[in-house]
């Protein structure tokens, strides 16, 4: 069975695993809450697979991780409240469900910008978003670091940027506000009554 590479997180191997990601790679790497597993999110091909690589349901949205808002708004409506929760709680543990722009990617997108440097160096590189998911097996549980990523999904994946242990520990807390009244969707690091009054 074949395992991924596992590459130390230094600027140069950030740079390789960005155009591993353009060839259409699905790599691993380090975030402020839990090691995520991604795919280019322009890349249908890439993102299939890591759906299969996840066994992940096909009706269930990945999150994109973003640099920050610019790489947020070809996609997504940015409303005002938008705005100020960006601005209040990224780079960092949110994630906010938005109305998409295009038909083709759904009535929704999920979007993040993590507190973590090797990731947001990542995401700088590659200079567009990255469809990602917590890197472990759908129903087991997320690791925080690159050896509970390599022991969950070692042989599905291209490559694992070890960038030691993650920070948080903890899944982000998704905040939806595609609708009239924002809904908490997953209660994570972010406590509910931070992030929405009343």
């Amino acid at each position: 069975m074949r395992l991924s590479e596992c590459w130390p997180a230094d600027p140069a191997h950030v740079d390789q695993a960005a155009d591993r990601l353009r060839q259409g790679g699905v790599i691993a790497f380090p975030t402020d809450t839990l090691y995520a597993v991604g795919a280019r999110a322009g890349d249908p091909a890439a993102v299939r697979r890591l759906y299969e690589i996840k066994r992940r349901p096909a009706g269930q949205p990945m999150v994109w991780l973003v640099s920050g808002r610019v790489q947020v708004e070809p996609f997504a409506v940015v409303s005002d409240a938008a705005t100020e929760l960006m601005a209040r709680f990224w780079p960092g543990p949110l994630t906010l469900v938005l109305p998409a722009r295009h038909l083709a990617d759904g009535p929704t997108i999920a979007v993040r910008a993590p507190d973590h440097e090797v990731a947001l160096t990542l995401l700088r590189s590659l200079g567009e978003p990255i469809a990602s998911s917590s890197a472990n097996p759908a129903g087991r549980p997320p690791p925080v670091d690159a050896d509970q990523v390599i022991a969950g999904m070692g042989a599905g994946i291209d490559l694992v940027l070890d960038g030691g242990r993650c920070r948080i520990g903890q899944a982000s807390t998704i905040l939806d506000l595609s609708g009239e009244v924002p809904r908490i969707l997953r209660q994570g690091a972010i406590p509910a009554s931070e992030l929405i009054s009343g």
